[in-house]
């Protein structure tokens, strides 16, 4: 399957008119334009890049924090990040007679971890090992090309084999939860005034360029019933800079028939546009922090 070209997905689309989706004809055209800009990463495209399979979530029971990082080791970990420049912000609300204290930031993360380790899915999960196989194709296990070629999250799918490609989503999966950086800098998700949804365009578009494609977290006022998605391309008007999502909700054939979601940024008032999510999600956050954990999970492996 040939891959799209470089932004000729998204030419004409408006999430300010109210299209919370690419048009059909956006997408036709898309086929057979071709544009000369690259990333310096390679491209990713969810026709071929994104899994074969949809998100899935685990048994009931899922696995407890412990048994992957005891709490000591967490709290020394927040400890360290609170004495850097990213930490400021929480030092101060710490350090506030009304705010939290250290052991009760680590406690909540210790119980989010236990309650969300898989249990409302792997969105997380499934974003970095998308991103890393697009990437890296050696890395995609199996002896497949790319991850579409991947239909069930436990393949092989034969009696006591190992299941690579589940191992290295849940890998992921789980350092969300237990990285304090992630925790610290999520926080901007309970107060929407804090987002600076001009600067997230901007890291967005950048980090897009850089590497073909980037994780964003969308989000309701429960930020603990979020989503994770991938930003692929981007459209720049008049009116407003729109992305194209990859959304591990839908398998990758569901993007050969269909168009993507997309949300993005007003750039009158640089309010958020989330598309088909409004009415669910009505904030996003980009953290250049999740590539830095996604490293970390690529090197475990």
């Amino acid at each position: 399957m040939t891959r799209i070209t470089r932004r000729a997905l998204l030419c004409g689309l408006s999430l300010s008119a109210g299209v919370g989706a690419l048009s059909a004809a956006s997408l036709k055209r898309s086929r057979s334009t071709s544009d000369p800009g690259s990333t310096d990463g390679r491209e990713f495209d969810p026709r071929i890049d994104g899994f074969g399979f949809k998100n899935y979530a685990t048994p009931p029971i899922p696995p407890e924090p412990t048994d992957f990082v005891s709490r000591r080791e967490l709290r020394e970990e927040v400890t360290g990040r609170l004495e850097t420049p990213l930490g400021t912000r929480a030092t101060d609300t710490l350090q506030a007679g009304s705010g939290p204290r250290l052991g009760t930031v680590v406690d909540e993360i210790y119980t989010n971890a236990n309650r969300l380790f898989g249990t409302k899915g792997y969105c997380y999960g499934m974003v970095a090992a998308a991103q890393w196989y697009c990437e890296e194709p050696t890395a995609v296990p199996l002896e497949r090309d790319s991850a579409s070629e991947i239909g069930h999250v436990n393949e092989p799918l034969e009696d006591d084999a190992a299941a690579p490609v589940r191992d290295d989503i849940e890998r992921f999966h789980r350092q969300q939860f237990l990285d304090a950086e992630s925790w610290l800098r999520r926080w901007a998700l309970l107060s929407p005034d804090w987002i600076d949804y001009e600067t997230q365009a901007r890291e967005l578009r950048a980090a897009i360029d850089e590497f073909g494609s980037a994780g964003i977290t969308i989000s309701g006022e429960d930020v603990l019933n979020g989503h994770y998605v991938l930003l692929y391309d981007y459209d720049v008007a008049d009116d407003d800079v729109v992305f194209a999502v990859y959304d591990p909700n839908d398998p990758a054939d569901r993007y050969v028939a269909d168009d993507p979601p997309a949300i993005g940024v007003r750039t009158d008032d640089h309010e958020p546009l989330l598309g088909s999510y409004a009415g669910t999600y009505d904030r996003f956050l980009f953290t250049p922090a999740d590539r830095a954990i996604s490293a970390r999970g690529r090197v475990d492996r």
